[in-house]
């Protein structure tokens, strides 16, 4: 079947290598689990420079796949080729060049964008590249400056600072769903906190719990508390999880 995968992507990358916009398509890490794994897909990311074809006409060119939908607000294409889902998404080749100078100038913050933008850019398997403009993004890459990571942190350190705050708060006013999307802030913004701490790109949220047990610096008795943190029982009720996640948060300000 990975035989199957592997064909199905040449082919959209070969459609997607004759559009004249086009600089790089890189495949996405999805695509490495068995097509029976509920988070497989076929992600491909296209950086182009000018404007693209309308949906309809790009349906076309992949020669018009099942269940096709551009995806609205978002310069995004989903279908099914071969009925493996695939998921096309356009990236501005200017859009990176511009983020890029910002870090390199130290004028980037920290809500500008996602770090998963950086990790597809940087992990992806390349399929077409049509000049130099992906391995020179690469190379830029492993040069930011230690202001960019430190900008990271301190965001980051906010993020899960406010949400442990509300975590205490919506324990004490018995708001279990406030508490609930409070905890799910915490665990994401601590996530992004100790790939900023290893210098690593944070992936896209279905990839994160993979990669963060692999980090090299984590703090002690970080496995354990985040797992509780996830888990549901009597002993974990919302003032365990809170002291839990006190402790966390202590436990990774301590390795800055």
């Amino acid at each position: 079947m990975q035989r199957k995968v592997e064909a199905i992507s040449r082919q959209l990358s070969g459609a997607l290598a004759a559009w004249p916009e086009v600089q790089a398509v890189v495949l996405g890490e999805a695509a490495e689990s068995g097509v029976l794994d509920p988070y497989f897909a076929i992600p491909l990311d296209v950086y182009h420079r000018g404007e693209l074809p309308a949906g309809a006409e790009r349906r076309a060119r992949f020669g018009s796949p099942a269940a096709f939908e551009a995806v609205p607000g978002q310069l995004q294409d989903r279908f099914l080729l071969g009925e493996l889902p695939v998921r096309v998404r356009y990236q501005e080749a200017g859009r990176f060049e511009e983020l890029l100078g910002r870090i390199e100038a130290c004028h980037w913050v920290f809500h500008d964008s996602s770090p998963g933008l950086f990790y597809r850019l940087a992990h992806g398997q390349p399929l077409f590249v049509r000049s130099a403009w992906l391995e020179e993004c690469r190379k830029r890459l492993l040069g930011l400056p230690e202001h960019y990571w430190t900008v990271l942190l301190e965001g980051s350190q906010r993020a899960f600072s406010y949400a442990l705050t509300d975590m205490q708060a919506s324990s004490l006013r018995d708001d279990a769903l406030f508490f609930n999307l409070s905890l799910a802030h915490f665990l994401r913004a601590t996530a992004s906190f100790l790939f900023a701490l290893n210098r690593r790109f944070e992936p896209g949220p279905r990839l994160v719990s993979r990669h963060l047990v692999g980090l090299e610096r984590l703090p002690d008795g970080f496995a354990g508390r985040f797992e509780s943190l996830l888990r549901e029982g009597p002993e974990l009720d919302r003032g365990r999880k809170c002291e839990i996640a006190g402790l966390l948060a202590r436990s990774a300000l301590a390795m800055v």
